[in-house]
């Protein structure tokens, strides 16, 4: 005979992670400290494992505890969309949508873009956090977190929006100084370096089979494309960014593309969300209005 579980005792586990107290979850779901505590006892006694860790002044889930309380909030939040979407199935996106973006795409691109899709759906509110620092959108409960570059092998889904080249770029009236029929002409020039580069010192063009090395003078260095922008703009000097960065500044001309018939590295733009977690409406829309329009 199939085993039954109690699925309610999941809401009890769930609310206490959530508010790292049993007074909290007891508070949050309207029932007794001790009808809160019984079920949690229960559920340990069900699955056979300690989930929780208890000391005198807050709770916190176990190794195994975390892994169910990924599951256990995904199911949960399965079923209330099932009986939401019975319910009101015209129903409008609400609720808070958490974000990450690295800064210049997040200022670029998503603040824009969430004002635009606020103004669409009023009842969503979304709370972006915008860092160069890579951010476990899993151990910090982020619902979205865009990513730039090469993806590392993840447990994480994510669908590419699109692609990009770096390209190298100066000021108009720098242009004369570093063009010539290649990019050997760049090797120890003045160069601005984005943090995003880490330490990177050299950087490969190609065309075709033809490959050239160069390992410009970096004379500065900067975390804000808005701050290297107007370094380059303002110096004898260049450098390297991702072309969807400075998109306005090269069909203004206030920025020249050096050698644009040879390339440098390419990559990719994602869109990553939490592999077990349930979309809610609000992330669905989000994501939807994001393929059309965000870096239209």
């Amino acid at each position: 005979m199939t085993r039954r579980n109690n699925l309610n005792r999941l809401a009890h586990f769930v609310a206490t992670v959530d508010a790292g107290t049993i007074t909290g979850a007891a508070a949050a779901l309207g029932i007794s400290k001790a009808v809160v505590s019984k079920q949690l006892q229960l559920l340990e006694a069900d699955i056979g494992t300690p989930l929780l860790l208890r000391n005198t002044r807050h709770l916190q889930p176990t190794e195994a505890g975390r892994v169910f309380y990924e599951d256990a909030k995904s199911a949960l939040t399965q079923a209330n969309n099932a009986y939401e979407r019975v319910q009101e199935r015209d129903r409008k996106p609400r609720g808070v949508l958490r974000i990450t973006a690295p800064v210049d795409f997040g200022v670029s691109y998503v603040a824009p873009f969430a004002a635009r899709f606020q103004e669409a759906y009023p009842d969503v509110t979304v709370n972006m956090r915008l860092a160069d620092s890579l951010i476990d959108i899993i151990e910090d409960r982020y619902d979205l977190a865009f990513r730039i570059g090469q993806l590392s092998d993840s447990s994480n889904r994510a669908r590419k929006l699109m692609s990009f080249e770096e390209i190298a770029v100066c000021s108009p009236t720098s242009a004369a100084r570093f063009q010539s029929e290649c990019p050997s002409n760049l090797d120890g020039a003045p160069f601005v370096r984005s943090h995003a580069f880490a330490n990177k010192t050299e950087w490969m063009f190609e065309k075709g089979s033809d490959q050239r090395v160069i390992a410009p003078k970096i004379v500065s260095e900067a975390n804000i494309t808005l701050a290297i922008r107007a370094y380059v703009m303002a110096g004898f000097c260049f450098t390297v960014l991702p072309d969807f960065l400075v998109r306005n500044e090269l069909k203004d001309r206030s920025l020249v593309q050096l050698f644009p018939d040879w390339s440098l590295r390419s990559g990719g733009i994602y869109a990553m969300t939490p592999p077990n977690r349930v979309r809610s409406n609000a992330l669905q829309r989000f994501l939807e209005m994001a393929d059309r329009e965000l870096l239209v």
